[in-house]
């Protein structure tokens, strides 16, 4: 998995995926809480739903809310699904697992 620290906005974080074959869902946190507790619980539940083949990772802190005003998003939680550097899906405010399964079916992903 790719490592993100150096990710300083939305086009290099797309760029950073271009490459890579599995879907990938990046939580962005730029002010992390118990929330993310939630969010982190509903995605192992999905990847395992998928049989691992989902990447998941977080970006915290400045560099979330650049990406968060980029896409112009000022609610919380949010999830962004990107597969081979596109954004395929954003999940903001309260977010479903049905939601999540339903997003990766679209992608052609099938349940284990």
């Amino acid at each position: 998995m790719k490592s993100l620290e150096n990710i300083k906005n939305l086009p290099e974080l797309l760029v950073s995926f271009e490459t890579q074959k599995m879907p990938t869902f990046i939580y962005l946190c730029s002010h992390c809480n118990n929330g993310s507790y939630l969010i982190d619980k509903v995605v192992q539940n999905i990847q395992e739903t998928f049989s691992d083949n989902l990447g998941y990772q977080k970006i915290t802190g400045s560099t979330a809310e650049r990406i968060k005003e980029a896409l112009m998003i000022a609610r919380n939680p949010v999830l962004l699904l990107i597969n081979k550097g596109e954004i395929k899906a954003v999940f903001s405010g309260i977010i479903a697992q049905y939601q999540l399964e339903q997003a990766l079916e679209e992608l052609g992903l099938k349940v284990a």
